[in-house]
């Protein structure tokens, strides 16, 4: 293995789980990346279950269509995004999931380093979050487009 090789291995701070359903970076609550308040690392049953949730509730989350006009309808097209899981604990002591997703065609090297923050784009990128305790999706926030 070359020294480069070594070097960019060590920036990996995510957990890469990989199915033939879902790519996610699961990042620990170590990690340094502008998420505020307590956190904690999510499991990949935690994982599981959001995943199982974006599948049955971001289809009516998503009604309006926000940005999506001419980019990709959401719910539509899951399976086509990457997703980054950011654990934190709410004000009311509820352990939530910030999803983060983004288009699987675009190239984010660091995307298990660091949470993928665009401006604009559309639906190409959008995040959610979900609560552990009420297995629900909310506050859906799709980028606008330019």
């Amino acid at each position: 293995m070359n020294s480069w090789s070594q070097d960019h291995r060590s920036f990996q701070v995510a957990d890469r789980y990989h199915t033939s359903k879902f790519d996610v970076a699961i990042f620990p609550e170590t990690s340094l990346d502008m998420i505020l308040g307590m956190r904690f690392t999510p499991t990949r049953e935690d994982i599981e279950k959001a995943e199982t949730a974006l599948k049955t509730q971001l289809q009516e989350l998503n009604k309006p269509l926000v940005n999506q006009h001419n980019s990709p309808i959401i719910h539509k097209k899951l399976r086509k995004y990457k997703r980054q899981y950011f654990g934190y604990i709410n004000d009311k002591g509820q352990k939530i999931l910030l999803i983060n997703s983004f288009w699987n065609k675009k190239e984010y090297s660091y995307w298990l380093e660091s949470k993928v923050s665009v401006l604009d784009g559309g639906s190409y990128y959008w995040s959610v979050n979900y609560d552990l305790e009420t297995n629900e999706l909310f506050d859906l926030y799709i980028n606008g487009s330019a």
